[in-house]
């Protein structure tokens, strides 16, 4: 018992984050998670980008931006802050997607290539069979 006290003060005083792990429907951030099978389904309101076979989403003004990771089913979220160029402003947070072992498939769009930014995602969802 004291040394799960002592890990948690550790774990708060270092400020070191945690993986939250869901199975339900899930929304986190600008984006809805849901499985339809053993599919996690991730749809997003903001920005997917797709840069050298990486994923990231980058969310709207006044989207809630949560800074620990989140796993859900096998498909992982993990924010990166990006401070504002000029050192005042808001800072910006890139949504990195990965799925250990598993591949992430855009559905209702092209094939991805380096360099994708779609900026109207209404349609389209990011797939990983898990």
């Amino acid at each position: 018992m004291v040394i799960i006290v002592l890990m948690v003060i550790a774990v708060i005083g270092t400020g070191v984050g945690y993986f939250a792990t869901s199975g339900g429907p899930t929304s986190y951030s600008c984006m809805n998670l849901t499985r339809d099978g053993s599919n996690a389904i991730m749809k997003t309101t903001g920005l997917v980008h797709y840069v050298k076979s990486q994923y990231y989403i980058t969310c709207t003004e006044g989207s809630s931006l949560p800074t620990s990771p989140l796993t859900y089913s096998c498909l992982t979220i993990t924010p990166q802050a990006v401070a504002a160029p000029i050192g005042i402003g808001a800072t910006t947070y890139y949504y990195y997607l990965s799925a250990s072992g598993h591949a992430i498939t855009l559905q209702g769009a092209p094939a991805p290539t380096s360099g994708l930014e779609i900026i109207t995602p209404a349609n389209i969802s990011l797939s990983v069979s898990c």
